[in-house]
């Protein structure tokens, strides 16, 4: 959870009230994503669902960690395998990482 606030431009410490308040955020966006996939279940849809996103994924945590460990490895030695395709797919996974932000 974040406990900094940009602020015209600038990144100033949040307050308690701050931090409940984007917790409560969070444990609302939470809860009606539980919502939809009970109410999928229960009308035997087959509803379009981001599972990843309910409750912190652990698998979804372990890719991103991997994924930021295969891009810091390829950053580390683009100078020993000067390869245009590493440099493409380094570029690639990186790009992939930001969208997950």
């Amino acid at each position: 959870m974040a406990d900094r606030k940009e602020v015209s431009g600038r990144v100033r410490q949040m307050n308690g009230l701050e931090l409940v308040k984007v917790s409560a955020r969070e444990l609302q966006e939470r809860i009606d994503e539980h919502c939809r996939l009970l109410a999928g279940t229960m009308n035997h849809c087959k509803a379009e669902l981001d599972t990843c996103n309910l409750l912190d994924c652990p698998h979804r945590r372990k890719l991103v960690g991997t994924l930021v460990e295969t891009i810091r490895v390829l950053e580390e030695t683009r100078r020993a395998f000067k390869s245009r395709r590493l440099e493409v797919l380094r570029k690639r996974l990186m790009d992939v990482l930001v969208e997950q932000d």
